[in-house]
């Protein structure tokens, strides 16, 4: 193993991410027991311990970076002193950032000390495990993804219940809700006799007294909308762009449901895209400075010219096909050599992965929080 460095000040992590690795003997106080433990064998003082417990109800990694403020804010303490390399890393923006500072990093029981003097072969040795810790992540956000498919599948709704419902935990099913479930009816009802408008909709919503299951407050104008646009209560709903027949007890009839679907007022206003034209955004008047804006003539013929935003600008009206040709010539004699296009490849790869790591995380993060807020529900019904 890598000797350590001269400075002898460190700090030591400690996570976990689930209940069950604190069954199985990865619990915070072993961590820091084994890692105190290591420290006094090799030398080293504990300047700060940093912890960071993952769980349902609290997920987030504020541990991790108080401890990167702290080794910014004091350069000479560059040590890390951690289990193994999936406590550390969960993503390769983490194995960036960690090795962005220039720190010597103690993966404890692995026996592996890393650093910018580290030899290739142990880097790369290090490299395969973050990207092991990073599949891990990865294949947890699939799996609860996919989980909750297989649930709509068999026809239950997979996450927290919508306004009208409640969840049994018992059950892992949604349930009405005794209280705000008749209260929807009736505006379903209300709103299928086309005599209401979502704003007179909202003050017979507040009139009965319905009201957000989680904060008491009354329903805004958009969760009325959505509300009487969801399926879920004629017992249908939608999952990740499908569409499945729910078991749950329907609030309203199918019927009701299209009835409501067609009030004018609900239907969907047609959108009128605008044209975009290619140029746009490109050019400025060589006269006043003024943005180049584009128009088309007659239904076919567009042409490009200055906004006039200043006032006073007699520049004159450009064809898009003679424009096209000017950038050509200015674009043509540009090559790009084999070795830059591959360069560009491997960058938007990369982007690519760091933009999946990033939708993995956010999964993961959204169903810790989706578990919180279930637990908070059925801790408030």
């Amino acid at each position: 193993m890598q000797a350590p460095t001269i400075s002898t000040s460190a700090v030591l992590y400690a996570r976990v991410s689930s209940k069950d690795q604190e069954r199985e003997g990865f619990s915070i106080p072993a961590q820091q027991k084994f890692l105190r433990e290591y420290a006094h064998t090799h030398g080293l003082t504990i300047l700060r311990e940093f912890v960071d417990v993952e769980t349902a109800k609290q997920a987030g990694r504020g541990g991790f970076g108080d401890m990167l403020a702290l080794l910014k804010a004091h350069p000479t303490c560059r040590t890390i002193l951690v289990e193994k390399t999936d406590r550390l890393y969960r993503n390769i923006r983490d194995w960036i950032t960690v090795d962005e500072l220039n720190l010597e990093v103690h993966f404890a029981k692995e026996n592996v000390v890393v650093s910018k003097s580290s030899r290739s072969s142990e880097k790369f040795m290090h490299g395969i495990k973050v990207l092991m810790a990073k599949n891990f992540v990865d294949n947890l956000g699939e799996e609860v993804k996919k989980g909750m498919r297989e649930k709509a599948e068999q026809g239950h709704w997979p996450s927290m219940a919508p306004i009208g419902y409640v969840n049994n935990l018992a059950t892992h099913r949604i349930e009405p809700d005794p209280q705000r479930a008749p209260l929807i009816a009736e505006l379903f009802q209300v709103y299928a006799t086309g005599a209401y408008s979502l704003k007179a909709l909202l003050m017979k919503a507040q009139t009965i007294g319905l009201t957000h299951p989680r904060t008491g407050r009354g329903l805004f104008k958009s969760e009325i909308h959505r509300l009487l646009k969801n399926p879920i209560y004629s017992g249908d709903f939608m999952w990740d762009g499908n569409k499945y027949h729910g078991c749950h007890q329907a609030v309203i009839t199918r019927a009701l449901f299209d009835e409501v679907q067609a009030v004018p007022r609900l239907k969907p206003r047609p959108r009128h895209l605008k044209q975009r034209h290619p140029f746009m955004g490109l050019l400025t008047c060589a006269k006043c400075s003024c943005a180049i804006t584009a128009e088309q003539k007659k239904g076919k013929y567009v042409y490009y010219h200055c906004t006039n935003h200043h006032g006073g600008c007699d520049n004159s009206y450009i064809r898009e096909e003679r424009l096209s040709d000017l950038f050509g010539d200015v674009i043509r004699p540009i090559q790009i050599t084999p070795e830059i296009a591959q360069g560009l490849a491997a960058a938007l790869r990369a982007t690519d992965d760091e933009a999946e790591q990033r939708r993995a995380g956010a999964l993961l993060q959204l169903e810790q929080r989706r578990r919180t807020v279930l637990r908070a529900c059925c801790e408030i019904n």
